[in-house]
């Protein structure tokens, strides 16, 4: 979490384990403006114990106003101030030397991190989630309940009126995740969903169809608040009600059937997405899990079926008999 900051140009940038300076923007993860700047100017990297920069430019690059010597390395310090060529313009001074980390960057005042667990991370707060970020099958994605975006370095995302920048800042000897076996599965087969409730439906359990292997995904909270918008689809269905409008129900009308305050809806989706992407490879990831419009959610357009006890309630697409 290594910050940069140029007060004539009231900027701030946050390090990449090897972060790039000059004048071209293929060359530079940050562009100089200024003309006697080169077009590759300078590197900055985390050696693994701390950061340090190297010149590799025709106008020499200054720290604390000593010259570098073109391709030597020198370790920076929290105060230094790196000036790229003449120009004061270019001039930077090192406000933050941590580690390098996945967070996100406040792109608006103040200057605020938000250090990004694989698991989870409900922001802007935890009991009242917009989003989710977390880490599946060796990608960062961003879950806003109705799609789900991968992230790139780089990439901003406004949560709660505030403008963030991703920063995907693994060192580069980071171990990768493991994809999960189920990577191995075919990607042309159908997914399928199957709710397993108890009899008196305290206990819910849900496994996912992949061909012929099933995935158990075991008993949580969140998968007795998938079934009950699986079960309104499923009663829309046998009522005749065209598929567009099927399963749609509000927000409140479903926190009220589950005995909770909807924004601890929002975290169950979150959840139950969290889980269903990581038991899945990313060719395999469902599209539209849930639907949402203003108000209203639903169970997506996927085939399930519903077993209570040891008898099946339902199946969806439904059919008459």
């Amino acid at each position: 979490m290594a910050i940069l900051h140029n007060e004539h140009l009231r900027r701030r940038v946050m390090l990449r384990p090897v972060h790039t300076f000059g004048r071209h923007p293929a060359s530079s993860r940050t562009v100089l403006q200024e003309a006697d700047v080169s077009k590759l100017h300078a590197l900055v990297r985390w050696n693994g114990q701390q950061w340090e920069i190297c010149d590799q430019s025709r106008n020499g690059t200054y720290v604390s106003g000593d010259k570098l010597l073109s391709g030597q390395w020198r370790a920076l310090k929290v105060g230094d101030v790196i000036r790229f060529a003449a120009s004061n313009e270019a001039q930077w001074t090192v406000s933050d030397l941590e580690a390098p980390c996945v967070c996100l960057f406040a792109l608006d005042e103040p200057c605020q991190i938000r250090t990004l667990h694989p698991d989870e991370n409900l922001l802007p707060h935890a009991d009242a989630a917009e989003v989710n970020i977390y880490r599946a099958d060796e990608r960062w994605l961003l879950d806003r309940i109705d799609r789900v975006d991968e992230l790139a370095d780089g990439d901003c995302v406004r949560i709660d009126q505030q403008l963030w920048e991703f920063v995907q800042g693994e060192a580069l000897d980071a171990t990768q995740e493991v994809s999960p076996p189920s990577a191995l599965l075919e990607s042309t087969q159908a997914l399928q969903f199957d709710f397993r409730l108890s009899q008196n439906e305290e206990h819910a359990s849900l496994d996912v169809h992949v061909g012929q292997q099933v995935i158990s995904l075991g008993e949580r909270i969140h998968h007795y608040t998938l079934a009950t918008l699986a079960r309104q689809r499923l009663r829309d269905a046998r009522q005749g009600i065209e598929p567009p409008s099927q399963g749609w129900i509000a927000l409140d009308n479903l926190a009220r059937m589950l005995g909770v305050d909807p924004p601890y809806i929002n975290i169950q989706m979150f959840r139950a997405r969290q889980q269903i992407s990581r038991a899945l490879p990313s060719a395999r990831q469902p599209a539209s899990l849930f639907e949402r419009r203003r108000g209203e959610i639903r169970f997506g357009d996927h085939p399930f079926r519903i077993m209570k006890g040891i008898t099946e309630e339902g199946r969806f697409p439904y059919a008459l008999q």
